[in-house]
């Protein structure tokens, strides 16, 4: 199956990148804010079976789920590879894709259209050239992977799964980077409340805002581990009414990470116990509410799936960059599936409006998706018993 399906399939690519590249545009060009990623997801639907996938579904979650073939024994543990349809952008971002030169220009084009499309590329692929793997493969384009989606759509669909995958590969980032540590994170919001008041006539009633200024003093006190490395940012901040208002009402955004779940605990703690004491000193109340829950998880560096990447990446000569991040695949991780990210495109400004990827290395990020996910699926074929008749 290897080598055949890759030939084939990479013949039936090479001819069609310029449709690859128009597929990136309208991608991108359909808005996915988070929680509103029902649009896309209806185009991807779309096109997965204008491509010739029959088992196509949008789930609770507004997760796009295609199965091929249709047909294989659903008792088998499945290979995924998933893309994420959401943007960090919110409703109403004007998204219209600018050529200059070999670079593309929009916000969302790389981080994470281009992985979109280059999924959808790779199903029509295999399914044009008669891919026939042993065992299903899912082609998942998922919600919730940015902002406060608390990987929603890869929890849902693990959720739901019959069963655990064999293996999952999620695309997401640069050309070149691979992860397979997923560092954990929590997020906290943190809600400072007092009396409130006039400026001048109520000067020295606690304010919400002073409060919320003290609590971050004091965790710029914390010393965080250089290993495992553990960092917090304070992302948002928002409170009060006018300039002459004692702020009754302030909240910060937490945002808690680290490679190490303990390290992540221990953290969280203490940014707690930071933020209660703030409140105490100024008289005010406080409330934590967690927003957000990525649980950590890894694979050592000589995980057969970690070398196989690897392999792929020295195949198509594009260099390896192995980071620790925090991506779709931390729930897998989480639960003992094998899962790797890696990244497809080149280009830069993810989250900013200037957000660009170069169609010169489109080739080569497309073809080292395909060979990954053939050399993934013919690695958990492996596994299977021999099928009827050989031995």
């Amino acid at each position: 199956m290897g080598d055949r399906a890759f030939r084939s399939a990479w013949r039936h690519l090479e001819r069609r990148l310029n449709r690859y590249v128009d597929e990136i545009i309208r991608v991108t060009e359909i808005p996915a804010p988070p929680f509103g990623e029902a649009e896309r997801a209806r185009y991807v639907a779309s096109r997965l079976r204008e491509v010739g996938l029959t088992s196509v579904d949008i789930d609770g979650a507004s997760n796009v789920v295609a199965r091929w073939p249709a047909e294989a024994a659903p008792a088998l543990a499945p290979v995924v590879i998933s893309a994420h349809l959401d943007t960090v952008f919110p409703a109403g971002t004007p998204i219209r894709v600018r050529r200059l030169g070999n670079r593309l220009y929009a916000p969302g084009i790389g981080d994470n259209a281009s992985s979109v499309a280059c999924l959808l590329m790779l199903a029509e692929a295999l399914a044009a050239t008669g891919f026939s793997p042993r065992l299903p493969v899912i082609w998942l384009f998922n919600t919730g992977e940015e902002g406060l989606g608390n990987l929603r759509g890869m929890r849902h669909f693990l959720d739901t799964l019959p069963r655990p995958p064999a293996a999952v590969l999620v695309v997401d980032g640069g050309l070149g980077m691979i992860s397979y540590r997923g560092i954990g994170s929590r997020r906290l919001r943190a809600v400072f409340s007092g009396p409130g008041g006039h400026s001048w006539k109520d000067f020295g009633r606690p304010s919400a805002i002073h409060g919320a200024g003290r609590a971050v003093t004091r965790l710029c006190g914390l010393r965080m581990p250089a290993r495992p490395r553990t960092t917090w940012n304070v992302g948002r901040i928002q409170g009060g009414t006018t300039v002459n208002t004692v702020a009754a009402r302030c909240e910060l955004e937490i945002d808690l990470r680290s490679e190490d779940g303990a390290a992540l605990r221990e953290l969280e703690q203490a940014v707690r116990r930071e933020l209660r004491a703030a409140a105490r000193e100024e008289g005010l109340e406080v409330t934590l509410e967690v927003i957000g829950d990525r649980p950590q998880g890894c694979l050592p560096p000589d995980h057969d799936l970690v070398c196989l990447l690897r392999a792929a990446m020295g195949a198509c000569g594009v260099p390896v960059h192995d980071l620790a991040a925090s991506t779709d695949a931390n729930l897998p991780l989480s639960r003992g599936i094998p899962a790797v990210t890696f990244g497809i495109r080149q280009g830069d400004g993810a989250h900013t409006l200037d957000e660009y990827i170069d169609r010169s290395g489109l080739d080569r990020g497309l073809r080292l998706a395909l060979l990954a996910l053939l050399a993934c699926v013919r690695w958990a074929e492996e596994a299977l018993p021999p099928p009827c008749g050989r031995n």
